[in-house]
């Protein structure tokens, strides 16, 4: 399909919104959203990057389907949290294969669009991805993260809609196990994680896993570190810790 088309697909899937269920209109709306900006943070990469044309062109429906299955996820479980429903990755994978979504593109081209489908939520990526493959991947992957930050951000600010930290409770405990993992610069399994403050500690180990300069710069760009740690409790003051590392290798990775 062209990319007008695949767009118009990914639409139809990602509605209707006309459902009663005013929790399950917002969640849709919100991954509608998210995606739709993931596209753009995704040709900003590539240009600032010096993608090749062709090279940008997979890269489209890449950031366009790496979240199709979130639609059917929300619809069926309720929840985004991969640990209690399933991979979203690895759905998404399967729907756009199994729909033909790109059947008009070479093996090689289809194998490096869905790879990046299927990978990107992962915590470690396939050693042995094919070089074009797993450049496609790691550009879907900072700009999916840059997006979720700032929608994070916004949560902590008006914090109304718990689907947004997996439905995990607030209980103002930072878990041994998470704690350790970021210092490590490591982010911890969704299975680790506690509380909702464990799940935002946890994105601090994100600045540990971009992959590109620009997405660096991007992140102290936009202060979402800084502006993270002032939103969290002030205790415990390890959070000072790991703001501190992250932010000493974003600007290192960045220049």
């Amino acid at each position: 399909m062209e990319q007008e088309a695949l767009k118009k697909y990914f639409l139809r899937c990602a509605g209707p919104f006309g459902t009663g269920d005013a929790d399950v209109r917002r969640n849709l709306e919100l991954k509608r959203d998210h995606t739709l900006r993931v596209v753009r943070l995704a040709a900003s990469l590539a240009q600032a990057e010096n993608f090749s044309s062709r090279e940008t062109e997979l890269l489209m429906p890449a950031a366009l389907f790496h979240d199709l299955s979130r639609f059917e996820q929300y619809r069926r479980f309720r929840s985004f949290n991969d640990a209690v429903t399933y991979d979203h990755g690895e759905r998404s994978f399967e729907l756009v294969r199994e729909r033909g979504l790109l059947a008009d593109l070479p093996g090689d081209e289809q194998n490096a669009v869905l790879c990046a489908v299927r990978f990107h939520n992962k915590l470690e990526i396939p050693p042995d991805l094919p070089p074009a493959a797993k450049k496609i991947l790691l550009a879907v992957r900072d700009a999916d993260k840059t997006d979720i930050m700032g929608i994070l951000l916004e949560y902590l600010k008006n914090p109304g809609n718990p689907a947004i930290v997996y439905g995990l409770p607030d209980n103002g405990a930072l878990s041994a196990r998470v704690r350790d993992a970021v210092l490590a610069g490591r982010s911890p399994a969704h299975r680790e994680l506690e509380s909702s403050l464990d799940f935002l500690a946890a994105k601090f180990a994100w600045g540990f896993d971009l992959n590109f300069g620009w997405t660096c710069r991007e992140f102290l760009r936009r202060g979402y570190m800084e502006r993270l740690r002032a939103l969290l409790p002030e205790k415990p003051e390890v959070l000072d810790v790991m703001l501190q590392k992250v932010s000493d290798h974003l600007r290192k990775k960045g220049k």
